[in-house]
């Protein structure tokens, strides 16, 4: 099996600085430092971008995204690799599952929490493991995983937990689709491999490398993501779409299972105003387990009529992805309730 890497910097490319770490070290370096898991694959690499994963946004995800169908026209790779600072990790791989969701191969993103010339370095490992599961998923899944520190997580539904452990990341809303030990795919998740066995065939089915193009959609940035706090005054909410910035989404994460305050500050009035002002609302909630549920208490049901949806158990980072991408596609705001309310990249809880 032949596989590419696409370095974009990182912990994992960062090595000690007069200034702090920064990402200086290639795909080549690092993979020079990767033992062989076997003999029977090859991995290529490419230096893409050298950046923090801060400064890594929806822009960088689609010439992501283009990267790995132009160069699959080219060598029609079986898998790809992703190295990324673990930062905004999460939220490429949700993106990437909504840009690549037809796409027939997998991609894996990978990391680092600690950098390249410390004594305890995860890098290499993380590398390992995220070509043992290249290696084992590539020939029967499709889709995007985050790999990181043995266990393998669906694109839609990693998020970044802890930023000193080495288990940086979990699955929220969805259980692991594996683990890596001893190098070896373990405790493969029998829904997981029944829905991704299918998407992988319907993809295949669709896929053909002899036509010229295969179009990665625009995303649309202008999407906010607000936490409710206590005290936050929702006066601010209209002037979100008034000011040089044309906000088109606001996704705001309430209390509990979506609460939002009713004295002595009314938000209901001031949410209306932002959807007359054509902003399109999601309200969910900021508990990590995201099961939102809108119709538990008084103050969740007055949302009704309102025009908003809610968030569906998604994560933050799909969420906003999410929300990026169908934008550019509705004509209407009950066209982009109807988008947001489809299932695409199987981000929903499950």
């Amino acid at each position: 099996m032949r596989f590419l890497l696409l370095n974009t910097g990182g912990t994992i490319s960062s090595v000690s600085m007069s200034t702090g770490k920064r990402p200086e070290l290639t795909s080549a370096d690092l993979l020079r430092q990767v033992q062989p898991v076997n003999s029977k694959y090859t991995v290529e690499a490419i230096d893409v971008l050298q950046r923090d994963s801060t400064d890594i946004g929806p822009q960088e995800w689609r010439q992501l995204a283009q990267h790995i169908v132009d160069l699959d026209r080219r060598e029609d790779y079986d898998g790809y690799l992703i190295l990324h600072g673990t930062d905004t990790m999460a939220y490429t791989a949700a993106a990437l599952s909504f840009l690549l969701r037809d796409f027939p191969k997998t991609v894996f993103l990978t990391g680092a929490q600690r950098a390249a010339d410390e004594a305890d370095f995860d890098g290499i490992d993380n590398i390992g493991s995220a070509i043992v599961a290249a290696l084992e998923m590539s020939a029967v899944y499709s889709g995007v995983f985050l790999v990181f520190a043995e266990e393998v997580i669906h694109g839609c539904h990693a998020v970044k937990t802890d930023t000193q452990a080495f288990k940086a990341f979990s699955s929220i809303g969805a259980p692991l689709v594996a683990e890596v030990k001893e190098q070896r795919l373990t405790s493969v998740n029998s829904l997981w491999h029944e829905a991704l066995t299918k998407r992988k065939q319907a993809t295949q089915r669709l896929y053909d490398l002899n036509e010229k193009h295969f179009l990665i959609d625009p995303l649309d940035p202008h999407v906010m993501v607000i936490q409710m706090t206590p005290g936050l005054d929702p006066i601010v909410l209209p002037q979100l779409a008034r000011g040089d910035w044309p906000l088109r989404a606001l996704i705001l994460e309430g209390f509990g299972s979506g609460g939002i305050p009713v004295t002595p500050r009314d938000f209901y009035p001031y949410l209306k105003s932002l959807i007359s002002d054509g902003v399109f609302v999601i309200l969910g909630t900021q508990v990590l387990s995201k099961g939102d549920d809108l119709e538990r208490y008084e103050v969740g049901q007055r949302t009704k009529g309102l025009g908003l949806v809610a968030q569906g158990g998604l994560t933050t980072e799909a969420a906003l992805a999410k929300t990026m991408w169908i934008l550019p596609q509705a004509r209407d705001r009950a066209m982009l309730a109807a988008l947001y309310q489809e299932e695409f990249a199987f981000e929903f809880p499950g």
